[in-house]
């Protein structure tokens, strides 16, 4: 039987499994990652490469190591020095590359690809001495039907498919029932991979944040042209939430709130959902005025019709036709976890708050046996959560729990 079992093989699960076996003396062999895809980190190499991401919007100080100057020391011991820019002001941020790179001296350090079991969690089975975790049926015909451990961490990202606008939905069905092809795609679709071939193309862009901007502008060069649809104006800001969030300057403050549903209110508050950091809108600025870009701000879109391999689509009564669509629209606001998870719950009285999220301790125990990182620990880290000074945040209440003992 395992000691932990860490389900989600993302950046807060690659950072758990590291603490568990560098700050808490786990043996290795007492510790599994369960994910679906094919390595670890491959969602966020996917996800980040789709959307042409350059650098991170989080600090040097934000990585998966143990040390907040194992990335900085990475990069002095001549590890990214090949790169003309491994970090980017303002506050030293890295370069996605450079993080990449990182992230699998990480994972080499503390062998962590070795621990990895390929497949996804349908259930959780809580007794008394361990928690049993039933897998998906694929998995099971390889051989593991199920793994126990004495504890789990649920360090899920977010749901498998992405946000589609209910338009695109309908114009994507029409059009293979007609057998088009597939010009509606979404950035984070885990089929999608972003090709720069679309020369001579019209492409349409969806998206009002970070990530519409990005594929924007990585797409724009001479030869195509680009059109950015964007609900709203764009909304600037450096970080997905303040800075004040990071330490005691607000959390104090939230740590001493009982009403769940008030913390919720202040989560979402804090969030600058749909924003972009100066930088990137300097870029989009700049990509605009060039005319590689033309952004259209505060519209919508009402309908799409995929004919001939081409899209029509009607924005704010204007006709614009393209050759494909890429929506950049992010995930579901739901809690991730989607349909087995709420069995779970249902099945051992875990508690939650009105919103649905998890109702944990200071140790983001859900259960003596159960805890739990990332956007499912948000009511107890705060605005952070799901990013990653949220999971180093987690990580030390991880090895905190890890060191004591409390369980078994």
């Amino acid at each position: 039987m395992l000691d932990w079992l860490v389900i989600g093989g993302g950046p807060h699960g690659v950072h758990a499994a590291a603490r568990l076996i560098g700050g808490a003396g786990i043996s290795r062999d007492k510790v599994r990652i369960l994910d679906d895809e094919a390595t670890l980190l491959a969602r966020w190499r996917r996800s980040t490469q789709n959307t042409g991401m350059r650098f991170l919007r989080s600090t040097s100080v934000h990585h998966l190591d143990l040390s907040s100057a194992s990335l900085r020391h990475f990069v002095k011991r001549g590890k990214g020095r090949r790169l003309s820019r491994p970090f980017t002001r303002p506050y030293s941020r890295p370069s996605l590359d450079v993080f990449d790179r990182h992230s699998d001296e990480v994972i080499a350090k503390f062998e962590l690809q070795a621990l990895q079991v390929k497949g996804r969690a349908n259930s959780l089975k809580i007794s008394d001495e361990n928690v049993r975790v039933d897998l998906d049926a694929e998995t099971a015909a390889r051989g593991t039907a199920e793994i126990d451990a004495k504890q789990v961490i649920l360090a899920l990202g977010a749901p498998h498919q992405p946000e589609w606008p209910a338009w695109a939905r309908r114009a994507a069905a029409s059009a293979r029932e007609l057998g088009e092809a597939p010009t509606i795609q979404h950035v984070f679709d885990p089929a999608f991979d972003l090709r720069e071939d679309f020369d001579h193309e019209v492409v349409v862009v969806v998206g009002a944040g970070i990530s519409g901007a990005q594929v924007a502008i990585r797409l724009a060069k001479p030869g195509r042209k680009i059109v950015l649809l964007s609900r709203h104006a764009l909304r600037l800001h450096q970080f997905d939430s303040d800075p004040g969030w990071q330490g005691p300057k607000y959390m104090a403050g939230f740590e001493k709130i009982q009403d769940l549903n008030e913390r919720r209110r202040r989560i979402t508050e804090a969030r600058h959902r749909g924003s972009i950091p100066p930088d990137v809108h300097a870029a989009l600025r700049c990509a605009s005025a060039d005319g590689q870009i033309e952004h259209l701000t505060g519209v919508e879109v009402q309908s799409a019709r995929v004919s001939g391999g081409r899209v029509s689509l009607c924005v704010d009564g204007r006709r614009i036709e393209a050759d494909r669509v890429l929506l950049a629209t992010g995930f579901p606001s739901r809690r991730p976890g989607e349909g087995w998870l709420d069995e779970v719950i249902k099945a051992h009285g875990l508690p939650c708050a009105d919103c649905g999220y998890p109702i944990v301790d200071c140790g983001l125990r859900w259960h003596p046996r159960v805890l739990v990182m990332g956007a499912l620990a948000e009511l107890e880290i705060g605005p952070v959560a799901r990013n990653l000074s949220g999971a180093i945040r987690a990580g030390d209440r991880i090895v905190d729990v890890a060191r004591k003992d409390w369980v078994y």
